[in-house]
């Protein structure tokens, strides 16, 4: 049945259906539709694949590149693979995956992965419910990476005031408001020299909408912290990050409640913490519980 499968690039015309397969594919994501665009937007174009069977599109893979940069070989990210309910359990998951690869091999890469590649990225591996994802890539040969875990804070029972703390803080001279579009590129400059990574990117699209999703703390015109919200996804809070000259003052918890109070404003009942690093912090912080589990994987492919 796979041989009777043709593979070819995705067009733009295409993204309807993938929406559809998407939607029927990621049932843990109520988000399918978006999900789609954002990892397309993020896709390179050669390596945006549908498998066709008899003229119908059964599924699709998305891929993207991040070149090498200092002692990091250049990578091929896995963004998304999705075969359709009634197509599955015939190899055209393996058989997209293994197009995928080849594309991103002659694209010049070194290594595989399934993770997250910011600033675009839905996830920071595969949800561990889509355990038959997790089956391919173990079959294909990649090797776990690292665990990853996101946390859901129900925003109607989190306490989000903060005018008691922000009042200590003006005190001590710090200023705590929303981002406002003329501090990207100051913002970013200062991201990318205390925090390095795609933070001031991600901040900077934060900045982009016409009611910026992103709180900052300043004091004599420096920035001190920020948090942002909705950047890849709607309900999705972070990355948000605190000079480290300026930590212990309260800052981050004050940027992280206005973030999830404009969340709740929004109407987005539960807010979904990504690519947690201390969940004790966002514990103690806002309630916030675990909650998706995540899987990265790897492999090496011949230069």
């Amino acid at each position: 049945m796979t041989k009777r499968v043709a593979m070819r690039q995705a067009v733009p015309e295409d993204l309807p259906i993938l929406r559809v397969l998407a939607r029927a594919s990621l049932t843990h994501d109520a988000d399918a539709e978006a999900v789609v665009d954002l990892l397309w937007s993020a896709s390179a174009e050669s390596c945006r694949v549908v498998a066709e069977h008899a003229g119908q599109i059964i599924g699709f893979a998305l891929g993207s590149l991040r070149p090498a940069h200092d002692d990091v070989p250049a990578t091929g990210h896995v963004e998304l693979l999705a075969v359709g309910p009634e197509h599955r359990e015939r190899g055209h998951g393996r058989a997209l995956l293994t197009e995928l690869e080849r594309r991103l091999t002659a694209a010049g890469v070194t290594r595989l992965r399934i993770r997250g590649n910011p600033p675009y990225f839905a996830w920071p591996g595969i949800d561990v419910r889509y355990t038959p994802a997790v089956c391919l890539a173990a079959s294909a040969g990649y090797e776990r990476l690292l665990d990853c875990n996101n946390m859901l804070v129900e925003l109607a029972a989190a306490d989000l005031a903060t005018e008691r703390d922000e009042q200590r803080l003006t005190d001590a001279g710090i200023e705590v408001r929303r981002g406002r579009p003329e501090d990207e590129k100051a913002l970013r400059v200062w991201s990318d020299r205390e925090f390095g990574g795609t933070w001031g990117e991600e901040a900077a699209m934060a900045l982009r909408h016409e009611l910026p999703r992103l709180h900052v703390a300043v004091r004599d015109g420096a920035f001190l912290g920020f948090a942002g919200h909705g950047i890849q996804r709607f309900a999705m809070f972070g990355p948000m990050g605190t000079d480290p000259a300026a930590r212990g003052l309260g800052i981050g918890a004050v940027l992280l409640r206005r973030c999830l109070a404009d969340m709740r404003e929004a109407g987005i009942e539960v807010a979904e913490i990504g690519w947690v690093g201390p969940v004790r912090y966002y514990s103690k912080t806002v309630g916030a519980t675990l909650g998706r589990v995540f899987w990265a994987f790897e492999k090496s492919v011949a230069a």
